[in-house]
């Protein structure tokens, strides 16, 4: 039989380069799950709403503004908020300008949309009542500046979610580049 538990050797250790320092490992495992518990939390996965409630959200999105854009300050910004949480301007920066808006009831939440216009392009910006959204299925975190980014496809959309002042927001398009969406996701 194997001795479980070899005597201790006598001299000096030698290790290669590549060696990992003891308890590396463990570390960088647990900055992995510190991430995951962190990215869970932000957007509720376990408990507030379900993972669908995002996609029908920008299946929202891409009905048709029933109501026209909201009154503008100098500056560009919309004088238009939802549940605390002001529309972005879009549009001294990035070109958007508001068009159109609409409210939609996505499950047991009122989604409010503004509806952006650059170049014959329309991008759909939502904030969403209740808890944050769970992110859905298949989606990604875009890495840069907090607040985290989500990003996944639905309805033939592009889209990202992320949140501000409690509320998930949720951005979409199509035949917009990702970077574009995410910019406006982290516009105040």
């Amino acid at each position: 039989m194997v001795n479980p538990y070899p005597p201790a050797q006598q001299g000096t250790t030698v290790r290669s380069g590549d060696d990992a320092e003891p308890g590396r490992g463990l570390w960088w495992g647990l900055g992995v799950i510190l991430v995951a518990v962190i990215v869970a939390a932000a957007f509720g996965t376990v408990t507030n709403g379900g993972d669908d409630v995002a996609r029908d959200v920008v299946a929202a999105q891409s009905r048709v503004p029933d109501r026209g854009a909201p009154a503008m300050r100098p500056d560009g910004t919309p004088v238009a908020s939802a549940d605390g949480v002001a529309f972005p301007a879009l549009a001294a920066r990035q070109g958007w300008v508001a068009v159109g808006r609409r409210t939609d009831q996505v499950s047991d939440r009122t989604v409010t949309t503004l509806v952006y216009g650059r170049e014959g392009t329309r991008l759909a910006y939502s904030v969403v009542s209740g808890p944050p959204l769970g992110a859905p299925p298949g989606s990604r975190s875009v890495g840069g500046r907090p607040p985290v980014v989500i990003t996944f496809d639905a309805n033939g959309r592009t889209a990202v979610m992320t949140l501000r002042h409690g509320h998930t927001v949720v951005a979409s398009a199509v035949g917009v580049p990702l970077a574009a969406l995410v910019r406006a996701a982290h516009t105040d």
